[in-house]
């Protein structure tokens, strides 16, 4: 696929996710920063797989990046080298950790007893913390991404 026109859009949505999840949490709004780092998160790992292919309409994209970083290991080591190919990694696992905040930060979750935990209960100082974490180094790591293959391609690759 190689569309760098995608890859970029998908940053960008994946940068104003990062701003928003920053600005609640200093505003100390929780459910916002949770929901918009997890966006971030998820927004992330689909620019590395548009570069590749169509991204899948989930909100868990790990298994599908998980699923290209196998089959292009050689080209992913050989561009960015093995830190590179670990926060590819990282941002697979990232984007399957926080893949359920997608849901619980709008709809709540069950308690495990019947009952539901509204969301603005769910999403504490530390949950959303440790969002920004992820969703920090997720964009990071498609940023490095994304300065790899554009680097790649005016060299000839």
């Amino acid at each position: 696929m190689r569309n760098f026109t995608e890859v970029s859009r998908w940053q960008r949505d994946a940068q104003a996710c990062l701003i928003s999840a920053q600005r609640a949490l200093t505003s100390e709004d929780y459910r916002v920063a949770v929901q918009n780092a997890q966006l971030c998160v998820e927004l992330s790992a689909k620019g590395v797989i548009a570069y590749f292919a169509e991204p899948l309409w989930r909100h868990d994209p790990s298994a599908q990046l998980r699923s290209i970083l196998i089959a292009q290991v050689d080209v992913s080591a050989k561009r960015g080298g093995q830190d590179l190919l670990q926060a590819l990694y990282q941002l697979a696992a990232d984007a399957e950790e926080v893949a359920p905040w997608h849901g619980w930060s709008t709809y709540g979750r069950e308690s495990g007893t019947g009952t539901w935990i509204a969301a603005v209960d769910l999403c504490t100082r530390e949950v959303a913390e440790d969002l920004l974490i992820r969703a920090r180094r997720g964009l990071q790591a498609l940023s490095d991404f994304l300065t790899v293959v554009t680097g790649s391609a005016e060299q000839g690759e």
